[in-house]
This record gives structure tokens, sequence and C-alpha cells, in this order.
């Protein structure tokens, strides 16, 4: 004989499927990072110089979105 529990399947509120939340923490590393203004008249090479930097605090934020990315994975893999 099988027994079937389904009470707890009836309560209101009682998620239909499973389901595992994961935190946001990476994606709010992935903030984008604006242009630099760029004005009639600037120094061409100020302007190269604010350039390179923002393109250079866009690949750090992909780099630390990417790391903490590999590290929920290794927690998730390890049930934490």
């Amino acid at each position: 004989m099988m027994a079937t529990l389904t009470a707890c399947a009836g309560l209101p509120g009682s998620p239909t499927v499973a389901s595992v939340q994961i935190p946001r923490d990476c994606e709010n590393l992935a903030e984008p990072v604006p242009y630099p203004p760029v004005s009639k008249g600037q120094n061409a090479k100020a302007s190269v110089a604010r350039h390179r930097a923002a393109l250079g605090q866009a690949n750090g934020r992909l780099d630390a979105t990417r790391t903490c990315q590999e590290r929920q994975r290794m927690r998730f893999a390890n049930g934490q």
C-alpha cells in the first residue's frame, strides 16, 4: 500500500514548484559605467585618459562579477 501526503500542498501560500533563492550580490556588482562627457574644445589626451579610466573601471566590475559568480556556484555546489 502506498501513502500520499497531500495536506502540505493544499496550504495557502505553499510553493507549487521547488526553487532556490540566489542572492543578487553578483548582479549588484555589474553596474554600468557611464560614458565620460565629451565637449567641444576638450583636450584630446585628457579625453582619451578619461575613456581609458572608464574602460578600466568597467573591466574591473566584469572581473568582480565573474569572481562573485564563481564563488556563488562553489557555495551552491557545497550546499551552503
